[in-house]
């Protein structure tokens, strides 16, 4: 990892892989919190974590594991976004954490891992190293479906570290 940000490293991913939790489709439906506060209350507080997170990273994705973690969490947060019915939320989300910008990073570290890929060679490895990324982003997903703040202050923090 380039110095900067927070290391995805595996113990983190198997930690997340060890939970064996699925993926919830419809995760935006189901935070308990969006009840107690307005959009823009919402957005406030996921803006709040992802600056949080900005100030606690260190490291930045290096390893191909790291940038298909990477991808697939930012296209996670991008569904999350597409399946929201709070425009308010989404409006006042900072400009790092709209939708557009969630598909251009889910493309970027997706094309970054591609080309270290070249680099390697071994498909093998890679389709595993991508299999492992989609469950544990799925996990990251599903935590953060569950509306705790501590989910949702993990999900901003990753998205930050990427």
């Amino acid at each position: 990892m380039r110095a900067r940000r927070r290391l995805l490293g595996s113990g983190a991913l198997a930690l997340a892989l060890s939970a064996s939790v699925s993926f919830l489709p419809n995760m935006a439906l189901a935070q308990p919190q969006q009840v107690l506060l307005d959009g823009a209350e919402n957005a406030a507080a996921h803006n709040a974590a992802y600056d949080r997170g900005l100030a606690e990273s260190y490291t930045s994705p290096e390893t191909i594991g790291e940038m298909l973690e990477c991808s697939a969490l930012w296209q996670r947060w991008s569904g999350i976004l597409g399946s929201s019915q709070d425009s308010a939320f989404v409006a006042n989300l900072r400009g790092e954490l709209s939708a557009a910008r969630a598909e251009i990073r889910h493309r970027y570290w997706q094309r970054e891992a591609r080309r270290d890929m070249r680099e390697e060679s071994d498909l093998s490895y890679f389709d595993k190293m991508h299999a492992m990324a989609e469950s544990w982003a799925d996990s990251q997903a599903a935590g953060y479906a569950t509306g705790a703040d501590s989910e949702i202050s993990s999900m901003m923090g990753w998205l930050a570290t990427c």
